[in-house]
């Protein structure tokens, strides 16, 4: 069969089965919205995303007590403990470049 044969053949099953060919379009319109959406929606919140972490400025230093884990290995000491408000204090006070702490 040549491919114009092939292209006839589908066209007349497309034409006797008016009901099924108007689902199964609807179908497809209907996964590729959701498929545009569901990116779209992705993206916008990506964006967001590193839109606030621009704005946060990159003179920011996060600072918090406890135990790490790198690779599995645990660093420090077993029992967590929290910065206390002198801890904040003397951090502002020692460190000539810290403007500001935020103890909590």
């Amino acid at each position: 069969m040549d491919l114009l044969a092939v292209v006839r053949v589908a066209m007349r099953a497309l034409a006797r089965n008016k009901m099924r060919t108007a689902l199964t379009m609807l179908g497809i319109i209907i996964g590729v919205g959701a498929v545009i959406c569901t990116v779209a929606i992705g993206e916008g919140a990506s964006n967001q995303v590193q839109e606030q972490l621009r704005n946060l400025g990159d003179n920011i230093v996060f600072i918090a007590a406890g135990s790490v884990n790198q690779h599995g290995v645990h660093m420090g000491s077993a029992a967590t403990k929290t910065l206390s408000l002198l801890d904040a204090k003397a951090i502002q006070q020692q460190i000539p470049l810290v403007t500001r702490v935020s103890p909590g």
